[in-house]
């Protein structure tokens, strides 16, 4: 992490303390990126440095992830408000917000939730999909998540990156380390009070009225979000941008960096001037 980044704590409603890195103080205009399920805010780190010459990049522990507060089923479980809290706290002005799965889930929920709020919106590969899924199938997709993470807290982190080079080796040389740090950080009670209550993405989308960019990969590689849903969330929004980048999966930017950051760059540059 470069020595000019800063690092703290901001307490949100319910007590709940969510950690985060910063790359600026302020004297920018704001981007928040907000993480997938079992990652860390510096999964983004990456990102956050080819950016920071014109943003202030905030990058951010969702709750029960990397350093933030671990779950407390007596508190709250709503990372929608959670981001809001933050926002509020550290007193951003419209910022942007990038997230990724369940962090573009929370951004885009935010963006309906709370319009007025934000200056624009990147959803990478967000779990908008048609497919028929049942709640059983939700809770044995957490199960076999917690498991997953469970098998991989008994490895350091060295023997993680070395699986996933393996795995995937076109991943970014650059994100490894957090990533496999951001597994053996993550509290597995996060599988158990992930809420099963679903919205479908045609009501989220038609309340979000900020300029936004969707991004994803090819479905053969794990994409969620396919080409007609990308359309048709075009068509929904108004103010969206679709961006298919092939040779990746879900994890976009983890595969097809270069692409990846061309596209929001650009994006930014039309929605949030430096």
């Amino acid at each position: 992490m470069p020595n000019d980044w800063t690092q703290d704590t901001v307490k949100v409603d319910d007590g709940i303390e969510l950690f985060y890195t910063r790359t600026g103080k302020g004297e920018k205009p704001a981007i928040v990126l907000a993480h997938g399920i079992t990652d860390n805010g510096l999964c983004w780190g990456e990102l956050a440095a080819d950016l920071e010459a014109d943003y202030d990049l905030i990058m951010y522990d969702a709750y029960g992830h990397g350093k933030s507060s671990r779950i407390d089923p007596e508190k709250r479980f709503d990372m929608v408000e959670d981001l809001h809290d933050l926002i509020q706290a550290l007193d951003l002005k419209k910022p942007c917000v990038i997230g990724h799965s369940m962090g573009a889930a929370t951004a885009a929920g935010f963006a309906a939730r709370y319009p007025g709020w934000l200056s624009c919106l990147v959803l990478e590969d967000p779990p908008w999909s048609d497919a028929p899924t049942t709640d059983e199938q939700i809770k044995e997709g957490l199960e076999n998540w917690k498991k997953g993470n469970l098998a991989a807290k008994e490895k350091t982190a060295k023997e993680l990156i070395k699986a996933m080079q393996k795995k995937s080796p076109n991943w970014e040389e650059a994100i490894l380390q957090p990533w496999a740090e951001s597994k053996l950080e993550m509290d597995i009670a996060v599988f158990d009070h992930f809420p099963l209550n679903r919205t479908d993405w045609r009501e989220t989308a038609k309340a979000i009225e900020v300029p936004t960019l969707l991004i994803t990969g090819d479905n053969a590689l794990g994409s969620i979000v396919t080409p007609k849903l990308g359309v048709e969330a075009m068509e929904i929004m108004g103010f969206c941008e679709f961006g298919h980048i092939s040779n990746a999966g879900h994890c976009v930017r983890y595969e097809e960096y270069q692409p990846y950051l061309t596209m929001v760059k650009l994006f930014l540059k039309r929605n949030l001037p430096a």
